[in-house]
């Protein structure tokens, strides 16, 4: 079975995170800890941000996977909400980074494209415009990513009360407009 060396490289960047600064992660590091050339990591990635980014990436398509069994919006946000609490450690490793502007537009673009499969299951509403349903995705995305970030780390969140909360403002607001 071949090596999945994108996961082995981002692999390395997750433990690297857990005992060095997201800043201090090296390209050097992450060739030496999986064995690889320098010319192996530049053929899978870029640079460091591209491993970050592909690694949020593959969390949210991990989280969507597991939620997408969901029997509806509101189990799918529950299980979106305790998806990414596992992720919370590395969320936080990173937001307190110099990267952070860069990994906040990942999570935009991330949370955006959650947002838009978990709306695309819905029935479409025939009276929703164009223009209505990107602001709708857009303020959905935006309030998503600031929770999240808001809320990341703390122990004492009620992940079932903002999944509620969430689908309240999200699903139930989209009801009303029909």
């Amino acid at each position: 079975m071949p090596v999945n060396m994108r996961a082995t490289i981002a692999k390395a960047f997750l433990e690297l995170s857990k005992t060095k600064s997201v800043d201090k992660i090296t390209v050097k590091d992450l060739v030496e800890r999986c064995g690889i050339s320098r010319q192996t990591f530049y053929y899978h990635f870029q640079d460091i941000l591209e491993v970050i980014e592909w690694s949020v990436q593959q969390a949210a398509q991990e989280i969507l996977e597991r939620s997408a069994g969901a029997e509806d919006p509101m189990e799918t946000l529950r299980a979106f909400i305790r998806s990414s609490a596992e992720w919370d450690a590395f969320l936080q490793r990173l937001l307190h980074s110099q990267r952070r502007e860069q990994v906040e537009a990942i999570f935009v673009t991330t949370i955006r494209a959650f947002l838009q499969e978990l709306l695309a299951r819905r029935e479409p509403d025939p009276g929703l415009s164009v223009a209505d349903a990107k602001v709708i995705l857009d303020f959905c995305t935006y309030g998503t990513v600031g929770l999240l970030l808001e809320n990341c780390g703390k122990s004492s969140m009620d992940r079932e009360k903002l999944a509620r909360q969430m689908y309240r403002l999200v699903f139930e607001k989209l009801e009303d407009q029909r």
